[in-house]
């Protein structure tokens, strides 16, 4: 088949070395292969991980037979993949893959010609709250399928679920740990990269990737794979993209709700929380936007926490991806993300 723009498609490597150790059908390791080894990109950028050491550590890739080395592991790059690509990205054409946050991140930072290299984005639909291969085989316990499920909620200890028609809630106490940002993000998939790919919508055959294709450039680099016999793609049936857009929606809408009732109970008491602030910065500058001599000058002539805030705030509100990164290296665990997020909304119901 030749795939297009909007296409939805399973796809699943030929490349039996990167199969071995890849998982979901290597899509994702295969794509920064093929790029490398068409010159079509100078470097693959990931995240090797030593299982022996459970480390793991950011590496830039050359030569495509050291992609193996980043199959089956962790292939998305980092919170910090900013300062990377600004340190040793150096003009280079890079191809990454990238989660929905860090997409914001670079699409931010594209806009304003602010990263010196050329970018081949994979981007990665990510579950954030929930784990779609648990809850499909709660629900399959259950004698149910996806779309019977009317909505997961968080709850303390693990999440729960309803299904249509019925009043019944089922409780799963066995929940994944995640970040607090990645608990109330609402955006699971990305959209201005090349691709989006995830397993969701592969059923029980977790031997392929289900991949939508959203650019020209990705449609053409996924025919030329195809043409050249490493990649076999197959149109994902209706009933796929259902259960794919069920969990997305499912995934959005119990992040909703979970970061409105993080906005009632944990800046409930944020006013006396952010008059501890003790102006150190450390929240600014873990932010991958900005620089440490940027946040150094803004820090310039702040006097009390509250001037802190509005300077943090007014800084980052329209550029902020919600990574979270800001809260995690505040030395008091201060909630600015939250912050953020809250002021968003509340602008949402101001009058135009």
């Amino acid at each position: 088949m030749t795939v297009a723009v909007g296409d939805h498609v399973y796809a699943r490597s030929t490349q039996s070395e990167l199969l071995s150790r890849a998982t979901n059908g290597a899509f994702v390791t295969t794509a920064m292969w093929y790029l490398l080894s068409t010159h079509q990109v100078d470097v693959a950028l990931g995240v090797e991980h030593d299982r022996d050491q459970n480390l793991t550590h950011t590496r830039f890739v050359d030569d495509p037979k050291q992609m193996v080395g980043l199959a089956g592991t962790v292939v998305t790059a980092p919170l910090n993949i900013v300062q990377t690509l600004r340190k040793y990205g150096d003009g280079q054409r890079v191809a990454l893959a990238v989660m929905p946050c860090e997409e914001k991140l670079l699409d931010v930072l594209l806009r304003k010609n602010e990263l010196p290299v050329q970018l081949f984005r994979i981007g990665l639909v990510c579950g954030g709250l929930f784990s779609g291969a648990d809850l499909a085989k709660e629900v399959r316990r259950l004698g149910k399928t996806l779309l019977d499920v009317d909505h997961v909620l968080h709850s303390e200890g693990g999440y729960s679920l309803t299904f249509r028609g019925e009043e019944e809630v089922h409780e799963f106490p066995e929940r994944k740990t995640v970040r607090p940002a990645c608990e109330r993000c609402v955006t699971p998939e990305p959209v201005s990269s090349h691709f989006s790919c995830g397993y969701w919508g592969t059923g029980q055959d977790r031997k392929r990737t289900y991949v939508t294709v959203n650019t020209a450039e990705g449609a053409v680099l996924m025919n030329a794979m195809v043409h050249d016999g490493v990649l076999l793609v197959e149109p994902v049936p209706e009933e796929g993209r259902a259960i794919r857009r069920r969990l997305l929606d499912l995934k959005t809408e119990a992040s909703w709700r979970y970061r409105r009732r993080q906005f009632e109970t944990e800046l409930a008491d944020a006013g006396e929380q952010m008059n501890t602030c003790p102006q150190c910065g450390e929240c600014m500058k873990a932010c991958p936007l900005r620089t440490d001599e940027y946040v150094q000058h803004l820090l310039e002539g702040v006097t009390s926490p509250t001037e802190w805030l509005a300077s943090f705030v007014l800084d980052l509100y329209d550029e902020c991806a919600e990574c979270g990164l800001c809260s995690e290296h505040c030395p008091i665990g201060l909630p600015y993300d939250l912050v953020i997020e809250h002021q968003r909304e509340l602008r949402k119901t101001l009058p135009r």
